[in-house]
């Protein structure tokens, strides 16, 4: 078994770990984000407005849609720790 204490730093591990934990939606996010447009550039114009016809949305799925995207956006922001900072103010 090698030895893990001389050849990396325990340290950098930690923080690494904690770097990924603290920014995993960002990093699940941004490659699907990437491949939806590069499928979207892929299609063409012609080919988006046909799939959009395709779909028969009715209004009910889409207001439903639009308060599940609000809902989970509004507990994402609302679980965000707040940050603080603390002023001095001078009186003199």
């Amino acid at each position: 078994m090698p030895d893990f204490y001389s050849s990396v730093k325990l340290k950098y591990v930690k923080l690494g770990y904690q770097y990924l934990v603290n920014h995993i939606l960002t990093l699940t996010l941004v490659p699907i984000t990437a491949g939806v447009v590069i499928e979207v550039i892929r299609l063409g114009p012609h080919e988006i407005v046909n799939l959009w016809t395709s779909l028969h949305l009715d209004f009910v799925q889409i207001l439903c849609s639009s308060f599940f995207i609000i809902f989970v956006a509004t507990v994402y922001f609302m679980s965000k720790a707040r940050s603080i900072s603390i002023t001095r103010f001078n009186n003199w």
